[in-house]
């Protein structure tokens, strides 16, 4: 039995495989290795064929076929998750241009990366974990390239569903112990986040929308629109 983290339910389990070829899944599902949690065994399970082209982002156990990889691709994790194709490490080429063999469970696949080929007009560099990078359109301050004032981290955040699109903000911790948030900050999910007020004109900036957590008593701010 292996670990593993099931998006479907939002929760993580011990679970053997439910399948080890795809003729034992039912029309529509692959059978595919998933990389347990720890130390544990790699599992396989069912699960959709999806759209997810070769270096967007994925699930593993996916729901739907729009959190997916297309045929041929497997979605492996580097904090994240990516599709790609199987490659060999020791073999520059079995990756296409604009894609390097990352060395990731449950076997390397060919990730993305835009440091040496650039990105279109409009578009920046993004970092991520592990050497991948994707171009993207970025929303907020660009931390990446300009850093951000001491006492506060460059976030960048992505969306599944927005693939293509990028969040960055300079962001910094509160809570107890903390300083309080600077004026025309609120202290949310323990960090300083842009308040703001759902009643007025916005003065979120593009790409954020003025949102409040799921509980009443939580703040209105400033949050990515992904």
């Amino acid at each position: 039995m292996g670990c593993v983290v099931d998006a479907r339910v939002y929760t993580h389990y011990c679970t053997d495989s439910q399948c080890m070829t795809d003729a034992q899944c039912p029309d529509g599902l692959v059978c595919r290795d998933v990389d347990p949690v720890g130390e544990g065994l790699l599992v396989r399970f069912c699960v959709p064929l999806g759209f997810r082209k070769e270096g967007e982002e994925c699930l593993p156990i996916p729901s739907t076929r729009e959190q997916a990889c297309e045929s041929g691709l497997l979605c492996a994790e580097v904090k994240m998750n990516w599709c790609g194709r199987p490659c060999q490490l020791d073999d520059p080429a079995s990756c296409p241009e604009g894609f390097f063999c990352g060395n990731v469970p449950p076997e390397p696949i060919c990730l993305p990366t835009c440091e040496t080929r650039g990105c279109p007009e409009g578009q920046q560099c993004i970092r991520h974990y592990g050497g991948v990078s994707q171009c993207a359109v970025v929303y907020g301050p660009d931390c990446q390239q300009s850093p951000c004032p001491e006492g506060r981290e460059c976030r960048v955040r992505t969306s599944l569903e927005k693939p293509g699109k990028a969040w960055t903000e300079c962001v910094e911790e509160c809570g107890p112990g903390k300083p309080p948030c600077p004026e025309g900050f609120t202290c949310d999910r323990w960090h300083c986040l842009p308040s703001c007020n759902p009643q007025g004109p916005s003065t979120c900036p593009e790409g954020y929308v003025c949102k409040q957590g799921k509980k009443p008593d939580r703040p209105w701010v400033c949050q990515s629109d992904r």
